[in-house]
């Protein structure tokens, strides 16, 4: 009896394991994706889904991917994984809706893009990473600055109602950058000192923090400054998208 009930136990844990596989995918790939090397949480988070991939795996796939800079291939992950949750999941959907629609601005379809970040906020997506996506829509297409300083904006109070009141760095820039484009140069060096302010515990999150400071340093003509700022992203995670997104800055500058 006791073998019987021990071998019940053992397949009982398995199932367990076999639906959590998404999750201890993502804790396994974090270390890996922290440092930059990309290829190796792909490996591991892989190595995790045994296979089978579920959503979880898939949306962890599509972040790795995006962080990367292989935004073509991520955005695949994110559809399928939206695709296979039934209509009663509990899987936090606004959260794929969102890095499709990052996934979707970094491959230059901007109207998909931003249905995605309106259909994550209409989901319930609390955390302002949808209005700050929105606010980054209007700052690459060079238009409608106003409506990107006030989408930033939102974006920040978002975040700042967080259990732990965090505002990523990026939030800032954004802001930061919609006011170089309307010329309001003092209060855009204000914004760049709230997003320098704190240091970015990861390489991706670093060198995205240097590109936007750069990229809003240029919309205020401040060349030299911006230099540095890409110099220090491209060094930060020169596997990254924005530590690539730098050296082509970079380059450019020349």
């Amino acid at each position: 009896m006791i073998a019987y009930l021990s071998v019940v136990l053992l397949g009982f844990v398995a199932v367990l394991l076999f639906k959590a596989r998404g999750i201890f995918g993502v804790l396994l790939s974090r270390g890996k994706m922290q440092a930059g090397d990309y290829n190796g949480a792909l490996r591991r988070l892989r190595w995790a889904s045994l296979g089978i991939p579920n959503a979880a795996t898939l949306h962890g796939e599509g972040l790795i991917l995006t962080l990367a800079g292989r935004a073509a291939e991520a955005e695949p992950r994110f559809r399928q994984a939206l695709g296979m949750l039934p209509s009663d999941s509990r899987y936090p959907r606004e959260r794929l809706h969102s890095s499709l629609g990052c996934v979707l601005m970094d491959l230059g379809r901007h109207d998909e893009a931003e249905q995605c970040f309106h259909n994550a906020i209409e989901l319930g997506d609390v955390t302002g990473i949808s209005q700050d996506g929105l606010a980054e829509l209007r700052i690459a297409r060079g238009v409608e600055a106003e409506q990107a300083l006030a989408y930033s904006r939102q974006a920040i109070e978002h975040a700042e109602r967080r259990p732990d009141g965090c505002v990523p760095g990026a939030f800032y820039m954004h802001r930061a950058w919609a006011l170089a484009l309307l010329g309001r140069s003092e209060e855009a060096r204000q914004s760049l000192a709230e997003g320098l302010r704190l240091p970015e515990r990861t390489v991706f999150a670093s060198a995205s923090l240097h590109w936007r400071a750069g990229m809003a340093l240029l919309a205020m003509g401040q060349t030299e400054e911006a230099r540095r700022h890409f110099r220090i992203g491209r060094d930060a995670d020169p596997r990254g998208a924005f530590g690539q997104r730098c050296a082509e800055q970079l380059e450019r500058m020349v």
